[in-house]
């Protein structure tokens, strides 16, 4: 507390104690006029001194006055007593709880009913008509079954209010179709990366296009990232064997595209996914030529060796299971939608930019690695630098993660949810339960509760399911209840018995019956139970969709039906015009152009579906194979012959026959 709040408050308290003490003996006198039948005129604060004086020798005069002056400064005495209790005594506490909702006077110490205050504010609800706001940099989640309105109530009114940037899971695109517009007027820069669009509508994302331009020793580590989402090493150990071989691969093609790119041909994912085709000659040869390239990179060459260095029995596994994940990229949309950018992730925080990532549904599961990978470089290039450190750093970008457990685990999320609130990201994560993230694949019950308490606000809907809401209901917690039971026995008083009874502030199936408008808001102290924030019923809403559309614009004050708000979407009206479309047979044409592909040879260009095919016959023979060359080497070991590996000469280097020095670590270190 400041020195000015201080004086403040003491002179506040003063003033109180004057008026109490002033209050008292105009009360005092009052009586003393009842009792003496005085007239109330004699009434004022000097009235008993002056009595005191003038009669206080009178013997019934005296003991009127004795009873008024007390009664004076009983009144004092009582409130500023009181006051101190109320202030400083300690409450009673319950027996099994006093949990209760939160009251009107409580929730405006949250400041949830300030609005912005200059900073960006994301709604979380409605209470008494007003806007509950959430600004600063923390984060929320949001736990609503399916069909509960999350998008209508949550996401689209945040994406007509928020000034800042924002990047939107948005699944059905909903979200794109009832705001870009609008957001595109006021300031925004809109884009819509739809990779599987069946309609080709989608702007461009390259992975790669963040990091070509950066230093080789720092190149290096961006795309050993990258291969991680594609050939993770959280797997079994046999997986994690071919993923580590393929990811070599991966990082070796990748680094040579960047640094011969031309105009012709660059990186991008698709194009590593056709050089491991070999592009009309055996894969070995065309690896070879590749790495033959002068004033490539060691990095590179190594990368490339290594591969080279695989046997022939272990090649096509290698081959099979880098091609796995890259397989999307036979789509022509998708790999156009990735051969270059359209906009900067890097610069969210630099120009206000609203990014909605659209993925029909039925293409989540192919998706899904995609857009993981999108997130983890979104969230890893913009926690490099703080905003502090860097002025031109002026805007917050909330991630809004719609059915953010369809994306799978997003490791970045898992390890950096503690600090990125530090450089202005911030996460609006909806799931449909908190035990949809507690499976091992995603991110289990440890790191669940970990990113559940990192979100400091909780907005929950009415749970559908029966363990949900007893979950909800003990976090509510219990309040105390006196029961009272009577009893009477003839010929007896009636008795009464007193006694404490635990009771939960909301039981199970009370949150089940909750009414569909209705929601629960945690992590501000005391629960809040409050409206949602649908925007189709809100004038201030839907005046803003009207701004955009001249079907609903026609409907004057009246607010619009469900079906007139679906018309208005269908014919674009709400949505920016401005997304380019892909022509997948153009793409195509394009594609084989660039590449021309020779077959004068006569080999035949191995497919990837021929290659993931044959994988689960040749991955039982390569790793016998492998073990049988462990054998070999462990009896030569016993009989006194150990292997140098220098002497390529050897009867062990002959019997080792092409293996990458990987296997060899594997098999015999």
């Amino acid at each position: 507390m400041t020195i000015q709040s201080k004086i403040l408050v003491s002179a506040l308290a003063a003033a109180g104690v004057a008026a109490v003490a002033v209050g008292g003996q105009y009360a005092g006198a009052a009586l003393f006029a009842k009792m003496q039948h005085l007239p109330s005129s004699v009434v004022g604060i000097f009235t008993l001194r002056d009595y005191w004086h003038a009669y206080g020798d009178v013997p019934a005069v005296k003991k009127a006055l004795a009873a008024c002056t007390f009664v004076s400064m009983a009144i004092p005495v009582g409130a500023i007593t009181a006051a101190c209790f109320a202030a400083f005594g300690t409450a009673k506490r319950e027996l099994h709880g006093s949990a209760r909702f939160a009251k009107a006077h409580e929730i405006r110490k949250t400041g949830l009913l300030d609005g912005e205050d200059g900073k960006p504010a994301l709604i979380v609800g409605k209470y008494r008509g007003k806007y509950l706001t959430f600004p600063g940099q923390q984060f929320i989640m949001l736990a609503a079954p399916t069909r509960s309105g999350k998008g209508v109530a949550v996401a689209i009114p945040n994406l007509l209010t928020y000034p800042d940037s924002m990047v939107v899971l948005d699944l059905k695109l909903e979200n794109y179709k009832y705001t870009s517009a609008y957001r595109q007027k006021y300031g925004q820069k809109v884009f819509l990366w739809a990779p599987f669009a069946e309609d080709g509508k989608s702007h461009g994302w390259n992975v790669f296009d963040s990091i070509a331009h950066r230093p080789e020793h720092l190149r290096i580590g961006d795309v050993q990232a990258i291969g991680l989402k594609f050939y993770p090493t959280n797997v079994e150990a046999k997986t994690k064997f071919w993923n580590d071989l393929a990811r070599n691969l991966f990082v070796g093609l990748s680094l040579y595209l960047m640094e011969t790119a031309s105009t012709e041909r660059y990186c991008t994912l698709g194009e590593i996914f056709r050089q491991s085709s070999g592009m009309g000659r055996p894969i070995k040869e065309h690896i070879a030529q590749l790495r033959a390239t002068k004033g490539l990179s060691e990095a590179c060459t190594g990368a490339l060796n290594r591969f080279l260095a695989s046997g022939d029995e272990v090649l096509s596994s290698i081959l099979s299971t880098f091609n796995a994940p890259l397989l999307i990229f036979d789509n022509p949309i998708v790999d156009a939608a990735t051969s270059h950018s359209s906009f900067d992730i890097n610069e969210v925080r630099r120009q206000r930019m609203t990014i909605y990532i659209g993925i029909q549904p039925n293409r989540l599961e192919d998706a899904a690695l995609l857009v993981n990978l999108f997130f983890s470089q979104l969230i890893d290039l913009n926690t490099s630098v703080l905003p502090e450190h860097d002025a031109s750093l002026k805007y917050q970008c909330t991630l809004v993660l719609d059915e953010f457990t369809a994306i799978g685990r997003v490791n970045i999320i898992d390890t950096s949810n503690a600090f990125i609130a530090g450089y202005d990201l911030r996460l609006l994560t909806i799931i449909q339960a908190v035990s949809q993230m507690e499976r091992p694949s995603l991110y289990g019950k440890e790191g669940t509760r970990t990113l559940v308490v990192n979100h400091a606000a909780k907005v929950v809907y009415p749970p559908k399911d029966h363990q949900e809401a007893k979950d909800l209901s003990d976090a509510l917690g219990y309040f105390t209840e006196t029961s009272i039971s009577k009893s009477r026995t003839p010929g007896k008083p009636r008795g009464e018995n007193h006694s404490d009874q635990k009771r939960a502030l909301m039981m199970p199936q009370e949150l089940e019956e909750m009414g569909q408008d209705e929601e629960i808001l945690l992590g501000f102290g005391k629960p809040i139970r409050c409206k949602k924030a649908f925007y189709y019923n809100d004038p201030v809403f839907v005046d803003r969709l009207k701004e955009m559309s001249p079907s609903l614009r026609g409907l004057g004050e009246d607010l619009p039906t469900e079906t007139q708000l679906k018309a208005a979407a269908g014919a674009n009206e709400l949505c920016t015009g401005d997304v380019p479309v892909i022509d997948p047979i153009e793409w195509q044409a394009k594609r084989r152009a660039a590449t021309a592909v020779r077959r004068e040879d006569g080999t035949r260009v191995a497919r990837a579906t021929d290659l993931v095919a044959m994988r689960d016959a040749e991955v039982s023979v390569a790793l016998a194979a492998v073990l049988a060359e462990g054998v070999y080497a462990d009896l030569l070991e016993l009989t006194g012959k150990r292997f140098n590996f220098a002497d390529t000469g050897s009867q062990a280097s002959a019997a080792r026959g092409s293996r990458s020095p990987i296997q060899e670590e594997i098999t015999h270190g």
